[in-house]
């Protein structure tokens, strides 16, 4: 029986902005003084709710980017400074609050910087309460001459939490607990992190889900796939002393053919395609041949190692020759 040919239509790259756009922002992971996670922050908490209730399997609420708290509570001292939570968050699961903190380096988490979410974490459980959240904003805004953007945020909660601003502390009082998230490369996570606590959870990128459900789902790949890319970006490799067995690898996935036509589907000319010698082979191959091999897949800007050009493919070029060849 001659091999049959894919029914699925390739369809016309329409994401390959956005992974493009995606590439140049990681680009800043290997330029002195440039915070990935600032760049990519609101980009990510686009999708942050959506992605972190398929890896908890709860409903997850965004109430605040950049969440601004007390660094001492109230009555402990008059001094109003604060800082920020990357991401305040509700599971309307559980009515619990969520304080998530992104990192995008393995040399930027600090224990002192947990010790503060440990304490609005611990306070919360110590009060059975969130609600002295409201009061220490309004403190806050007191002591700002910001004070409309901390109303803001004030209007944030009410929308996130689906309650009037008056009935906020009402509805804060009933979060009785909290947990602290970290999304954050694997290679950074401390080799003392506590397992098996549903209160202090770490996800690195590769454990957030690779679909979500999203009015702009197509879109996430891109960001996902850029960001496990950090997952294994050590002090080391950014500083070339890569282990010789590291040092020959010119690609960051290997994919099977229908993983690698979804990959050019959602990246287009944003990715490469591992496949020797492509331009005699792969007008050669059948679709039992394509079907078979696992393919080197890399962004074409900002990839990794060195790439002969005869050896590897555009994704939008490889989808419309396999269009060709197979259609």
């Amino acid at each position: 029986m001659p091999d049959q040919p894919i029914t699925q239509p390739i369809e016309p790259n329409e994401t390959a902005f956005f992974m493009a756009l995606m590439n140049h922002l990681m680009q800043g992971s290997m330029i002195p003084k440039v915070q990935v996670e600032r760049s990519v922050g609101p980009i990510i908490g686009f999708f942050l709710a959506e992605a972190l209730s398929a890896a908890m399997n709860e409903e997850v609420e965004m109430l605040c980017p950049e969440f601004p708290i007390r660094k001492t509570r109230l009555g402990e001292s008059e001094n109003n400074q604060s800082t920020n939570i990357d991401w305040l968050m509700f599971s309307r699961d559980k009515h619990e609050l969520l304080l998530v903190e992104l990192k995008t380096t393995d040399t930027s988490y600090r224990h002192e910087q947990s010790e503060v979410y440990l304490a609005l974490q611990d306070t919360i459980a110590k009060q059975n309460s969130a609600a002295f959240l409201i009061d220490e904003l309004q403190a806050i805004a007191s002591a700002s001459q910001e004070s409309g953007k901390y109303r803001h945020v004030m209007t944030l909660l009410a929308q996130g939490l689906s309650v009037h601003e008056a009935e906020l502390p009402h509805k804060l009082s009933q979060c009785q607990r909290a947990r602290i998230i970290y999304i954050a490369p694997k290679i950074s996570k401390p080799s003392n992190w506590p397992e098996n606590n549903d209160a202090l959870r770490w996800f690195s990128f590769g454990d957030l889900p690779e679909s979500i459900e999203h009015d702009f789902a197509e879109h996430w790949p891109a960001v996902r796939g850029s960001l496990v890319t950090l997952d294994t970006l050590s002090r080391r490799i950014r500083n070339g002393e890569v282990p010789g067995g590291q040092a020959g690898k010119n690609y960051r996935d290997l994919l099977s053919f229908e993983e690698l036509l979804e990959r050019c589907r959602t990246s287009g000319s944003a990715i490469v395609v591992g496949l020797m010698n492509w331009r005699t082979e792969l007008p050669a191959m059948t679709a039992s041949q394509l079907r078979a091999k696992t393919y080197k897949c890399d962004l074409a800007t900002g990839g990794v190692g060195k790439k002969l050009e005869r050896n590897w493919i555009s994704g939008d070029q490889f989808l419309k020759q396999v269009n060709a060849l197979l259609g």
